[in-house]
């Protein structure tokens, strides 16, 4: 079902630009070992040795004989321990819901800063924290100042899971930091592949979560290829070697700002300085991750909490352009993938794209989470 909230945006607010200055939070950061044991694929590709390689196996994988599955090879256990680093934020304004802890996961192209760009208008961190709850972000491995294992192998769908799952419930028993309070709740945000590894944590281990937000997504594959495209598979450490120059051949990123909007923005609702500062923010992705999107079961039949579903109207990713039935409705797969639910809510949010944090109405977006989590108490 849609909310009954819409925002409107004129072409006079889209030629203001807005000050991209962060406010002033409770927050520190923590590093976390992470210990993994996780059954991970293999794959059958031999590692690139320059962007040539990279784009020419893009064009093949999104070819119409592309045959994706002839790629897996077998699955090997993996025992690692990895550090991931993340970021804790106090509630501003403790309230009834200073003891719900919310574990951000962020998606493809970003690290944690994805969840506090910027002010109040695509701050995630600020409008949770004004509203009572305690907020971790984190950089999945592979991604900003955690980790940067095997990208053909270690940093992919299952793993990513792994570590979610070893987060949540460290948080749960008190034990990320003693500066942590051990929270009595726990909600998981994702955003795009952050929230299939947050939806795939509620389908593995079901009583470690509260309450669902998946961001930028839906239950609906069939658009991948057209959004691999933008994402153009440039060697990260080839399209800038000041960042990205000691990392694997595996981790890629996209060519310039351009490609970025094509992905995740939707022209005209956004702030060119917004997409300007996002290029500068943008982190690789890896080979593995791409390749095991499918790799971890989603279905989960055994929660019970509630799921709000929210994506762009216009987000390429999940939903090809065109979020109308895709989201919700009857060609909508998510009651299927969340039958015991205690409420199952869909939203579009108007005139955005993939990356809803981005655009010039994300705080009218955040205004939807909170009612939807305060209405269930959490």
């Amino acid at each position: 079902m849609y909310f009954p909230h819409t925002l409107l945006l004129s072409f006079a607010a889209l030629a203001t630009a807005i000050p991209l200055s962060r406010p002033a939070l409770n927050c520190f950061d923590i590093t976390v070992p992470v210990e993994v044991d996780a059954n991970v694929l293999t794959f059958d590709v031999a590692p690139f040795t320059d962007t040539y390689q990279s784009k020419e196996f893009l064009v093949k994988s999104i070819a119409r004989d592309a045959n994706p599955a002839a790629l897996v090879g077998n699955t090997t256990q993996l025992k690692k321990t990895y550090n991931i680093a993340a970021s804790y934020c106090e509630p501003l304004h403790p309230s009834t819901q200073a003891k719900t802890l919310q574990i951000l996961t962020h998606g493809l192209g970003f690290d944690k800063s994805y969840w506090s760009f910027g002010n109040a208008t695509y701050n995630y961190v600020q409008a949770a924290t004004t509203a009572g709850y305690s907020t971790l972000a984190y950089d999945r491995i592979g991604v900003g100042a955690s980790d940067h294992p095997d990208p053909y192998l270690d940093v992919q769908a299952p793993t990513q899971v792994a570590v979610l799952t070893q987060l949540t419930q460290l948080a749960r028993d008190g034990k990320l930091s003693s500066r942590i309070p051990k929270p009595e709740k726990v909600v998981h945000v994702g955003h795009s592949y952050g929230s299939l590894v947050s939806n795939a944590l509620a389908a593995a281990q079901p009583s470690l979560s509260d309450g669902l937000v998946l961001t930028g997504f839906s239950h609906n594959s069939s658009f991948t290829s057209s959004f691999l495209w933008p994402l153009s598979f440039h060697l990260a450490r080839e399209e800038n070697p000041r960042l990205f120059g000691g990392l694997s051949s595996g981790y890629l990123t996209w060519g310039d700002k351009y490609d970025n909007q094509a992905a995740f923005f939707n022209y005209p609702f956004f702030d060119t300085a917004v997409l300007e500062q996002a290029e500068k923010n943008k982190a690789p992705f890896a080979l593995a991750e791409v390749l095991s999107i499918t790799a971890v079961p989603l279905a989960a039949p055994q929660f019970k909490g509630p799921v709000l579903m929210i994506s762009g109207q216009f987000d390429l990713a999940f939903c090809g352009g065109d979020c109308a039935g895709i989201l919700e409705g009857p060609y909508s797969l998510t009651p299927f993938v969340f039958p015991a639910s205690s409420d199952l809510q869909t939203y579009i949010q108007p005139n955005s794209g993939h990356g809803l944090n981005l655009h010039l109405n994300a705080s009218a977006g955040y205004e939807v989470i909170t009612s939807f989590l305060h209405t269930n108490k959490l």
